[in-house]
């Protein structure tokens, strides 16, 4: 298994002597970088100046390794990599940090996460949703994080998507939206152009300039994109019952149509088809204007032409390349937003706050708190050719971001000017990434396996090369054996139905969680009889139709003993159920975009008090377990604490305060770990196995006088704001 280094390893690594990068991933030398920055630094510092804006103290260095590991790896640094940290002397080392972290998997991670609140992905998504199809999606998305795919380009796929996911993973953001066209425009140009257009769906914005007119004009370029495939074989089979009916009366095929087994026939094709029915497809369809359209400029139902928001039609705009000339138009640098939108974007994710806020709802009047600025970054952008890593590389390395957050409430009208970041709590991400990292060692190598979703992909493109080179005749004849086949499996799934109707009506929960998972278990035997008759006894069906992935780690040494949910936000169900830390702390329910908040409440205070947490990040077995007992004297221990969960040494006040909570020694007596020398060498085995459970014992006895020093830390706003 590939095995990643501790990051702080990665410091003597990460620079030549000359200063250039040894890794060639990065586009810019760190020369080029540091340019970059004093750039905008200089910009900054000419706006601080004319708004004679009081310039924050510069952080100490652990509590600037703290926010780079929040801002980039998405959670706080261990205790070794805290102390590697402050323990560097390199006058390069808030660089040589920043690029270690941005080439890692942590990075990818926290990456991700950005990505599912902007998509509103979802594991169990609407489209597809028989066959995981959200899974697939955000199988895709981590693959383009995973290769830094330019920003600009991963937009022009998904909105361009056409094809299976097994062909194109970006098909996803249409089914996404699958059955709301309208929705996935208005969605489309908030999320790419931060303009919020969803009021003009149904009348002239009354807010802004654009009319109903307008909105139905942009999504005529993708209303053809239908969720719905599978249609030409549907016409096949379509055709072949009109041909084998060719001789009958109107009367006589309806009546044949009516029966019972023509009735199990089409259940049986659609079972068969159900696979290759979720996609992209392009498709003529035409928009109209609503019923009650009510403007002057058009009548109701008029067809409506694709025509962009801003500026002129794409040059030789037809039916047949509208969606790939939107993608262009839309990605284009000259498009007046794109690029100022992904800039304003990123800076808002770096420094707490846009220079233009909203961040997705830009009209013709919206004006950036440095305008200066966010022209120089629209140009930035540019450059880097939308790769958003270099992009926050160089914002992390201005000065601002290293200095200490803003110490009073900005008002979402009032302009901020950037002397630091903006004070700002976790995000419900962070704060579990954080608490996972102080419960679980090697914590940004446990991940899902995607070798699992790599081989469905490779299962349905079997499936699809099958089912399209059968013969009609011979796909009918396949169903006919599969409605007789599964007539039995039919009646068991009518009655269980019938059951849970039953059970619900009489609000039976635990009769009706039971009849569910009954169900399922039934469905997947006629899932699998289908599946079968088409691709033989050896294809594993579970491959189709199947949900989540498995631990990639699953057997890996280093993981013995710990919890299967203790892993990173990224590699959980998303959003996660109602009720997980996560959704507590404010993760986003993913229906609607950028929706999470960071707002406390009550459930949050309690989840923290006496949150199950707990257990995991004070087991024997936990880093800040093995931590404190690599140390021997009490105040070492107290340290261990602060820079594992505060990442900064404890002031001589805190020390006194903390060692007069945890005095009195532990009562377990130390075991004597004499051995005979005339025991035979199993038994000596035996009982150093024996002693080291003891002693580790005595330890964790010794450490749990400072569990509640570590309580107390966790609960302080120190631990939940990023300073």
């Amino acid at each position: 298994m590939k095995k990643f280094l501790p990051l702080f390893l990665f410091f003597p690594l990460v620079f030549s002597l000359s200063g250039k990068t040894q890794f060639s991933q990065f586009s810019l030398s760190s020369k080029e970088v540091k340019k970059e920055a004093e750039a905008i630094d200089r910009i900054l510092e000419k706006a601080h100046q004319k708004k004679k804006v009081r310039i924050p103290d510069h952080l100490e260095a652990g509590k600037l390794a703290r926010r780079i590991y929040l801002t980039v790896a998405g959670r706080i640094p261990s205790y070794d990599e805290t102390s590697s940290y402050l323990s560097n002397e390199s006058k390069v080392q808030k660089a040589m940090l920043i690029d270690s972290l941005l080439l890692s998997p942590a990075y990818e991670s926290q990456m991700f996460n950005w990505w599912a609140d902007l998509l509103r992905l979802q594991s169990r998504m609407r489209g597809g949703a028989q066959i995981g199809a959200g899974e697939l999606y955000n199988h895709w998305i981590k693959e383009q994080v995973a290769q830094n795919r330019p920003f600009d380009q991963v937009a022009y796929s998904l909105v361009t998507a056409e094809g299976y996911q097994w062909e194109n993973g970006a098909s996803g953001y249409y089914l996404r939206d699958a059955g709301m066209e309208l929705d996935n425009m208005s969605n489309t140009t908030q999320l790419f152009l931060g303009t919020q257009m969803v009021c003009a769906q149904c009348h002239n914005h009354p807010f802004d300039k654009w009319t109903q007119q307008e909105y139905y004009k942009m999504a005529a370029f993708t209303y053809g994109v239908s969720s719905r495939m599978g249609r030409e074989l549907q016409g096949r089979i379509r055709n072949h019952f009109a041909n084998a009916t060719k001789g009958l009366s109107s009367k006589q095929r309806k009546k044949k149509a009516q029966s019972k087994d023509a009735a199990a026939l089409r259940k049986a094709l659609q079972e068969m088809m159900r696979p290759l029915q979720y996609g992209a497809q392009h498709t003529p369809r035409k928009l109209t204007l609503p019923h009650d359209y009510q403007y002057d400029d058009a009548k109701p139902k008029d067809k409506v032409s694709p025509a962009p928001i801003f500026g002129e039609n794409p040059e030789g705009l037809n039916e047949e390349n509208k969606v790939d000339l939107y993608g262009k138009w839309m990605t284009s640098t000259k498009n007046p937003r794109f690029t100022k939108v992904i800039a304003n974007r990123m800076w808002k994710k770096v420094f707490g706050r846009g220079l233009v806020e909203p961040v997705d709802d830009w009209r013709d009047d919206t004006q950036a708190s440095i305008p200066e600025l966010l022209e120089h970054l629209e140009k930035l952008m540019v450059r880097v050719d939308y790769d958003l890593r270099e992009f926050q590389r160089v914002l992390l390395n201005v000065k601002a971001f290293g200095r200490e957050a803003t110490d009073y409430e900005v008002a979402n009208d009032q302009p901020y000017y950037f002397e630091g970041p903006l004070l700002s709590r976790m995000s419900a991400e962070q704060l579990w990434d954080s608490f996972v990292a102080l419960a679980l060692p090697y914590v940004d190598e446990r991940v899902r396996d995607p070798k699992i979703i790599e081989d469905k992909l490779d299962r349905f493109s079997q499936y699809q090369k099958k089912m399209e080179g059968l013969d009609p005749a011979k796909m009918v004849g396949l169903a006919n054996k599969g409605a007789k086949a599964s007539k039995q499996v039919l009646e068991r799934m009518e009655k269980i139905q019938l059951e849970l109707r039953e059970a619900q009506n009489a609000d039976d929960l635990v009769a009706a969680a039971r009849l569910k998972r009954e169900y399922g278990k039934v469905r997947n035997e006629q899932r699998t009889l289908f599946a079968q008759l088409i691709m033989g006894d050896d294809f594993d069906v579970r491959s189709l139709y199947g949900r989540g992935t498995s631990l990639k780690t699953a057997n890996d040494s280093r993981w013995k003993g710990y919890s299967s949910s203790l892993m990173r936000a990224s590699e959980i169900v998303t959003p996660a159920p109602p009720g997980h830390f996560l959704r507590e702390f404010g993760q986003s329910d993913r229906e609607i975009i950028e929706n999470s908040n960071k707002q406390a409440s009550v459930p949050q205070a309690l989840t923290l008090l006496n949150g199950v947490i707990y257990g995991s990040v004070f087991s024997p077995q936990s880093p800040l377990s093995k931590n404190l007992s690599r140390v021997d004297s009490e105040e070492e221990k107290i340290k261990v604490l602060f820079l594992s969960i505060l990442n900064r040494e404890p002031s001589k006040d805190e020390i006194e305060d903390c060692l007069d909570v945890v005095k009195g020694k532990s009562t377990l007596p130390p075991p004597s770990l004499k051995i005979p020398d005339d025991w035979p060498n199993e038994k000596k085995v035996k009982y150093r196995k024996a002693m080291a459970k003891r002693m580790q014992a005595l330890a964790h006895s010794e450490n749990r006088r400072f569990l509640g020093v570590a309580w107390a830390l966790m609960n302080t706003r120190q631990f939940s704001f990023i300073q």
